[in-house]
């Protein structure tokens, strides 16, 4: 299996600037590191892989946040889209399954990115192991994966922008002599 110096090498091999962090504990999958780090989730990322149309796809997304499977269909000019089963992604990675790196996968994993992970200026990414983390600039981050960038998750909405909408909402569907 693959691991944190494994993608070391290959990112200074590329010349590409990172940091390799130890974690302060443990993490069973990539959704952990924000956490161990102390870091809002925006901060860090995970790859989440599917089978579109058999093809195997890297999907990186702000840790915590699933893309939206429509949009990773359109992205991968698919048909159909499954989630790999964490055998497929340990044997077509060489990566613990929760904890896929973004680096070092495949030629023939296509591999996308949320547009969101732009929005951080350094983000951190599991590196296969459980006690370690990358610390990277996003844009390094992009390119070193060979990312296709595109809208995959699913926009946030702030709460009171949710609720004066939902209160819109209410109002248009009251009859007219109420409102």
């Amino acid at each position: 299996m693959k691991d944190a110096l494994d993608v070391h090498r290959s990112l200074l091999a590329r010349e590409i600037p990172h940091e390799v962090v130890r974690l302060p504990k443990a993490v069973s999958s990539a959704d952990d590191i924000p956490e161990a780090l102390g870091l809002a989730p925006q901060r860090c990322v995970a790859v989440r892989m599917y089978l579109a149309d058999d093809r195997p796809v890297a999907v990186i997304v702000r840790a915590g946040t699933v893309p939206h499977p429509g949009a990773v269909l359109t992205a991968a000019r698919a048909r159909s889209l499954r989630t790999a089963r964490p055998d497929v992604v340990n044997e077509l990675t060489d990566f613990a399954a929760p904890l896929v790196s973004p680096f070092l996968l495949p030629d023939s994993v296509l591999v996308l990115a949320d547009a969101c992970v732009g929005h951080a200026d350094v983000v951190y990414a599991p590196t296969g192991d459980s006690g370690t983390a990358v610390g990277i600039a996003s844009r390094w981050l992009l390119t070193a994966s060979r990312a296709a960038v595109s809208e995959l998750c699913l926009p946030e909405a702030p709460a009171s922008a949710a609720d004066d909408l939902d209160e819109e909402f209410v109002r248009a569907l009251e009859p007219p002599n109420r409102r």
